[in-house]
């Protein structure tokens, strides 16, 4: 378990390709967006492709413009908004999917902004399992994630899968077990 001002000092202690299950208490779910999108990647050649399931894309947005955090090296793929309102208010810098249950257009989204936005590394963040597992049979959610990982191993990517620790199931922790190399509970 770490703190959240911990977080950022443990992610720089990872390696390139390592695949990290992020458990979060929703108290500091937004401190850990920022961490992930400002100080982990300030200083480094390092984009961001944070993939949203649970809060719209302009909803983080929001938050990292309020907080002044820049967003040039961040990118977003979004699966929850064209769901809730229609496909509406297109943003800059966001890459729309249909719905969580379309798991391959995610994961062509992905690989689509990978080779859009080349950089020395890659941290993608899939926000959240827990949302995942609502939208999708637990079998096909497995294996969505042991591809997508893999593959973005081979990309020398950072993965980070997140999750809010007080909704966790313990079939999710047991996929999780299987694809990712290290599990952190995030407290405040």
């Amino acid at each position: 378990m770490v703190s959240k001002d911990e977080l950022k000092e443990k992610l720089d202690m990872l390696e390139h390709g390592a695949a990290l299950a992020l458990k979060v208490e929703v108290e500091v779910y937004f401190d850990v967006i920022t961490t992930l999108t400002d100080s982990f990647i300030r200083d480094k050649d390092m984009n961001v492709i944070y993939t949203t399931t649970t809060i719209p894309a302009a909803s983080i947005i929001g938050v990292l413009d309020a907080m002044e955090i820049k967003r040039d090296r961040v990118h977003f793929v979004d699966a929850v908004s064209y769901m809730t309102m229609g496909g509406t208010g297109k943003m800059k810098g966001v890459t729309y999917v249909e719905s969580p249950t379309m798991l391959e257009n995610i994961m062509l989204k992905i690989e689509y902004l990978l080779k859009k936005h080349p950089a020395e590394s890659h941290i993608v963040v899939l926000d959240s399992i827990n949302s995942l597992a609502i939208h999708n049979d637990i079998k096909i959610l497995a294996e969505f994630l042991h591809i997508l990982v893999s593959n973005l191993r081979s990309h020398n990517c950072y993965t980070l899968i997140m999750s809010v620790a007080e909704q966790q199931a313990d079939d999710i922790d047991s996929i999780l077990a299987m694809v990712c190399d290290e599990f952190m509970a995030v407290t405040g």
